[in-house]
């Protein structure tokens, strides 16, 4: 994480949070019927019989809240903001910035599965996978090619890849090494777990 700088004034920015967004809304009907329902069924379907009278109701508003977290969950990440310019890859989360540099950085690209897409930012060297904002970014896997270490950002993206595509090939030609196909399990997920360990240490120490 860095402070007193920000994106040159021509930089590409993707507003990652917000567009994240947009795509929940898509949840918000299903939301709304289910908990209309659930809620309709409660009050005047008292003269059902069976089962479905009693656990009616509550199948109907645990599937609205079951589509509601996914809404609320972008509402809180709507102002996560990306911007590419010719320093670096910008990672904003309201006034808290981090910069990944391109000069630091041995490959750029996009991997997808199934309708999976990822931005792929693969280091020349070691990075701190314990970076208060990009900790949760950080993938321990198979390099891209020898001579590359495990360590990469792996960023996934909850919309179209064009405007990341775009940006990367305008701002980092030199390192982007293309869209790349993999298997399903490729994602993976952020080591918690190792993350709140190694922080505790630092904290001792």
């Amino acid at each position: 994480m860095i402070s007193g700088a920000e994106p040159a004034v021509d930089a590409t920015v993707v507003r990652y949070g917000l567009r994240r967004f947009l795509w929940s809304l898509l949840f918000v009907p299903v939301t709304l019927v289910s908990g209309g329902l659930g809620v309709a069924e409660a009050v005047y379907g008292r003269d059902s019989d069976g089962l479905f009278a009693i656990w009616g109701p509550v199948v109907f508003i645990l599937m609205a809240l079951v589509f509601a977290v996914p809404v609320v969950s972008a509402w809180r990440r709507r102002r996560w903001v990306t911007a590419f310019d010719a320093t670096g890859f910008w990672w904003m989360r309201g006034k808290e910035i981090a910069l990944i540099r391109w000069d630091s950085l041995a490959g750029v690209g996009v991997y997808w599965t199934h309708q999976v897409f990822t931005v792929e930012l693969c280091p020349r060297d070691e990075i701190d996978r314990d970076d208060p904002l990009l900790w949760q970014f950080v993938r321990d896997t198979e390099p891209l090619r020898p001579g590359l270490p495990r360590l990469r950002y792996r960023i996934r993206l909850p919309h179209s890849p064009k405007p990341y595509e775009k940006a990367l090939r305008q701002w980092a030609p030199e390192l982007w090494f293309g869209v790349v196909a993999q298997p399903p399990s490729y994602a993976g997920r952020p080591d918690r777990a190792g993350h709140r360990e190694r922080t505790a240490r630092r904290g001792e120490g």
